[in-house]
């Protein structure tokens, strides 16, 4: 959600798992009610909307892609939602909860993007994020590596798009901090798609940094020659549902 080249309708559509996360993630927080929020990575709007109907305070969406931002701005009216870099935060001791969801493996720098979340959060204020970590979607990866050597003429120079942490790695960026209390983990996920169809979709709105290297009129072949690759390895269950075993990389902080 932090990337320029998302379609929003498509990523609304197509990120049932995602907010699903969100849901158990939001319950973790045990909101009192009268927090002010900062939902980073926000993406269509939908769970910083759903966070806005749990608290009386201010709260407050961004997101990288302006597509995403025109989208939630326009679908939902009682946050605010503002472009901005998740590694460039520009907000002072504003929220009393910072929030972010399936968002921050898009990033590059999260010593930039934890320091400009201690300078937003007010004292004693409380931080919750959850995004791809180690070992995330291995078997994908697995198949789409499969699939690359036949298109290798498009990869050329192309650069792993997320960065997936582990729990030892994060904990060590934030021993020099000064959070108050910090903890990471890796939590394993099962994320179930009901068939090949809504596979398909969550593939052409994630994946789409492998997608838009690959011509037009070879796309349709690549999707589907991943779709293959990865169905061989990881074969449909007996109800025609696709499985992913994901990593969720999951960081609590206390200002």
């Amino acid at each position: 959600m932090m990337n320029g080249h998302w379609k929003a309708d498509d990523y609304a559509a197509n990120s049932k798992g995602q907010a699903v996360w969100a849901n158990e993630l939001i319950e973790k927080m045990a909101l009192r009610g009268d927090e002010s929020i900062l939902d980073i990575g926000c993406g269509d709007g939908k769970i910083t909307d759903a966070l806005s109907h749990l608290t009386n305070g201010e709260v407050v969406g961004i997101d990288l892609s302006s597509e995403m931002i025109a989208y939630a701005q326009k679908s939902f009216s009682k946050p605010i939602f503002m472009q901005m870099d998740a590694q460039a935060l520009n907000f002072n001791e504003r929220f009393d909860v910072v929030f972010s969801n399936a968002a921050l493996h898009w990033v590059k720098d999260h010593k930039a993007v934890l320091e400009g979340i201690y300078k937003a959060l007010k004292p004693n204020g409380k931080a919750i994020l959850q995004m791809g970590g180690e070992g995330n979607a291995d078997l994908f990866f697995k198949a789409i590596k499969q699939v690359m050597p036949f298109y290798a003429v498009y990869f050329e120079g192309f650069e792993m798009p997320y960065t997936f942490l582990s729990d030892k790695a994060y904990e060590g960026l934030l021993e020099g901090m000064s959070f108050r209390l910090y903890t990471a983990s890796l939590i394993p996920k099962d994320m179930v798609h009901a068939d090949v169809k809504a596979f398909r979709g969550w593939i052409e709105t994630t994946w789409f940094p492998y997608i838009q290297r690959v011509p037009a009129q070879h796309k349709e072949a690549f999707i589907e020659a991943c779709i293959e690759a990865y169905c061989t390895l990881c074969p449909l269950d007996n109800e025609g549902r696709v499985h992913l075993g994901m990593m969720r990389l999951e960081v609590q902080l206390s200002k």
